[in-house]
């Protein structure tokens, strides 16, 4: 079998999608559980660092990438897809904030008034946006670019100009309930207790990933010399990286803000962190065997959407067991690799029973 394709997969996004999972469910559970001294240590901060360019970035990107190498079903089909995962977001919140939260205020009330659980309302648990509502509406635009076969050099022009203009944007609002609704989808802004903010995912200016991921997806998909194309883009993304990085030193926190409303610097050095990333992805799936390892991230890559799924609910729920921002190393670490086993084995059920489902039909 090649190494680097399996059942018309790229085992190197398989490889870069896959450990963005485990880095997602590590530095959730060390947001949501470690304290103090945990998230300010080298161990926390490298949890922070893989948890960033490595992890969200790399789920956008890819899913532009992917889209290109899907085979086209209608537009309609892909619509509906997207709306369903729109949609899905919204459960999410129901599942992992909503439920719990309000059970624990009857069942916990000294913990939910011990922290800053209390000031958060139902409605802004519903309604925050994160990277399932986020996704749902990328793939709808990326469906309709797709339909208007709009040419990829102007897809990539698209995407540099949403980093550019996307810090004029937020926070605009009309003070109309229902209007605003909407526009948080595309630029809210909000800080709240507990989260830097509820908005963590707006259209400006993450769209910037999926754009880019269609960009290198046609490329790849098209080219004569897919290892070639891999090395150039890798090549490519160093000196993009370079240059975001020449912004972000001089003001870090300026440049990555709350990091889910990056300015134009650290947009730009995470563009060029991916793409340098799926480049070390491409050489070690060419240069290492298969190999157990790599097969259990792969089932990870595969199992995404179910995967982040699983995790929250378990976050959400444990937080009554654990509390918030107060468990020391060992505990982060033993719900890191906990959360995660947990999620794989119901991720695999869940596939099971797909399958059963098919084969039935």
């Amino acid at each position: 079998m090649n190494n680097t394709k399996q059942g018309g997969r790229l085992l190197s996004v398989d490889l870069a999608r896959g450990l963005a999972v485990f880095f997602m469910i590590a530095i959730h559970v060390l947001t949501v559980f470690g304290n103090l001294e945990v998230q300010e240590s080298v161990f926390g901060q490298v949890i922070q660092f893989f948890g960033g360019p490595p992890a969200a970035p790399v789920f956008m990107l890819l899913m532009g990438f992917s889209f290109m190498y899907s085979h086209k079903t209608e537009l309609k089909a892909k619509l509906l897809r997207g709306f369903s995962i729109f949609l899905a977001g919204y459960l999410l919140n129901l599942l992992r904030f909503v439920i719990p939260f309000e059970t624990g205020k009857w069942l916990m009330p000294d913990l939910i008034e011990s922290t800053l659980l209390s000031e958060l309302s139902v409605y802004t648990l519903f309604t925050t946006v994160d990277i399932l509502q986020f996704a749902g509406i990328a793939l709808m635009i990326m469906a309709l670019i797709q339909k208007m076969n709009i040419n990829k050099w102007a897809i990539l022009c698209i995407a540099v100009v949403v980093t550019l203009i996307s810090p004029l944007l937020w926070g605009i609002s009309t003070d109309v309930p229902a209007v605003d609704f909407f526009l948080d989808l595309l630029w809210g802004d909000h800080k709240v207790p507990l989260f830097e903010n509820s908005i963590a995912f707006p259209l400006f200016p993450w769209l910037t990933f999926p754009l880019l991921g269609m960009f290198l997806g046609e490329t790849i998909k098209f080219s004569s010399n897919q290892t070639k194309s891999f090395k150039i883009m890798g090549l490519i993304g160093g000196i993009v990286l370079l240059i975001g990085a020449a912004f972000v030193v001089v003001n870090p926190e300026y440049q990555f803000n709350d990091y889910y409303h990056s300015r134009q610097g650290a947009m730009i050095f995470m563009c060029g962190f991916v793409m340098l990333w799926l480049y070390i992805a491409k050489l070690l799936t060419d240069r290492i065997p298969p190999n157990p390892l790599f097969e259990l991230i792969y089932k990870w890559s595969r199992g995404v959407t179910n995967i982040y799924f699983i995790h929250w609910v378990i976050i959400g729920w444990s937080i009554g067991l654990f509390g918030i921002q107060n468990s020391s190393y060992l505990t982060v670490i033993a719900l890191i690799l906990g959360i995660t086993v947990i999620s794989h084995i119901l991720n695999i059920l869940l596939g099971k029973k797909k399958k059963k489902k098919v084969i039935n039909r």
